[in-house]
């Protein structure tokens, strides 16, 4: 059903995505490693792009941006959860454990009250996205990631954005700015001459890195 979660490899604790192979533990890890987090839950949630990694914290004044970001800071960004749901408290069964039948799914963007792109660099940003993502359309506020996008796809939005608005763009910006609003705010202030060897080069070790996984 649409929104149901799928736990793969649920008895090692260890997934498979795209070819890549993920200890969801040192997900966990790095995520209770966070001063703000006292519990952390990490799946794979099966959706029409693929199988996604879905973290679900509880804590005090977590900001699921700032998490995820000091996330990319140690860990491959395949290994980034696209999708953070910050919980009061992580749902328990009677015998104590995580009750993951009761784990809410991620908010999906299209729940939120749509607000179109503003300026030239959201709007020509927005159309990158809509193509590479396959959805219609795409608002200012809308997270790459929870629209349905992974490392992959952004590997391939980055692309696109560098060989299309002829600026330069690295899969790290899109995991610190998921966001359309704050990425493109990113893209509008750099100047349309820079040379872009480095970010194709980052792109390039990110695809090795995940031949050679």
């Amino acid at each position: 059903a649409e929104g149901q979660l799928e736990y793969l490899g649920r008895l090692d604790h260890q997934v498979k995505i795209r070819g890549l192979r993920i200890e969801l533990g040192e997900i966990e890890a790095q995520l209770l490693a966070q001063p703000a987090v006292r519990e952390a839950l990490v799946v794979a949630q099966e959706g029409p792009g693929g199988a996604r990694l879905v973290g679900y914290v509880a804590g005090r004044d977590i900001d699921a941006g700032t998490l995820r970001e000091r996330l990319g800071r140690v860990l491959p960004d395949y290994m980034v959860p696209g999708a953070l749901v910050v919980l009061e408290a992580l749902p328990l069964n009677a015998n104590g454990k995580v009750d993951r039948k009761a784990l809410p799914a991620p908010e999906r963007a299209g729940e939120r009250a749509y607000a179109a792109p503003q300026g030239e660099a959201e709007e020509a940003l927005a159309a990158i996205w809509a193509e590479v993502l396959g959805i219609e359309r795409v608002g200012r506020h809308d997270n790459f990631f929870e629209l349905g996008g992974h490392s992959l796809l952004a590997v391939q939005m980055a692309a696109r954005a560098q060989g299309t608005l002829h600026v330069q763009l690295m899969v790290q910006d899109v995991f610190r700015r998921p966001t359309l609003k704050a990425l493109a705010a990113q893209l509008a202030e750099q100047p349309r001459e820079d040379a872009m060897a480095q970010s194709f080069s980052e792109i390039d070790a990110f695809i090795d890195s995940l031949e050679s996984a």
